[in-house]
């Protein structure tokens, strides 16, 4: 059986092009790795909140910006042999929140410095509990990540301003981030 050119370039024209384009796939799969829970070094960033109950505001409002504790984002980018620059695609997987001392009635968390970052949670703690609160909740935050947000800012409300001790309050919160890197 002989077969025409015009036949044998209507088989091959769509293998090759099907090659092409596994090639391509298969390359890029390469070239990038997941940083998530799983991971050696996984990229977990606790923050803190603090703050004292001349901070609340008469309706009960407190905005607090948080401190890293522990291993920053960058630091545990570096563990892993890359940087916010080789950074594809991130989002916050979850976040715990745990009220430690004087627990707010509810409260927002955005990353970076201020409510204009991305909201990452959203945490309810029913009469006062002290219970961690998880929110599950996935949000994409490539380009805060990318941008190099390092804090977590917090707007809560407090029932009772009063309630605050002295020393005043303590809230945690540990953020599980899921990155695709690139550069491997």
């Amino acid at each position: 059986m002989q077969l025409s050119s015009r036949w044998i370039a209507a088989i091959m024209l769509p293998l090759g092009l099907l090659l092409v384009l596994s090639g391509c796939d298969l390359s890029s799969a390469n070239s990038t790795a997941l940083l998530s829970a799983n991971s050696a070094v996984p990229p977990t960033v606790q923050h803190r909140f603090e703050y004292t109950r001349a901070e609340v505001a008469e309706d009960g409002t407190l905005r607090v910006a948080s401190t890293v504790e522990g291993r920053t984002l960058d630091a545990i980018l570096a563990d892993n042999g890359f940087s916010r620059s080789d950074v594809v695609s991130a989002r916050v997987d979850s976040v715990a929140v745990v009220p430690i001392t004087a627990p707010p009635a509810e409260g927002r968390l955005f990353l970076g410095s201020d409510a204009g970052g991305p909201r990452i949670a959203r945490a309810t703690f029913p009469d006062g509990s002290t219970e961690p609160v998880v929110d599950r909740s996935t949000t994409p935050v490539t380009a805060a990540v990318r941008d190099g947000a390092s804090s977590v800012f917090g707007r809560f409300r407090v029932d009772v301003p009063a309630d605050v001790p002295e020393g005043g309050g303590v809230v945690r919160a540990v953020v599980y981030y899921r990155l695709e890197v690139e550069g491997v």
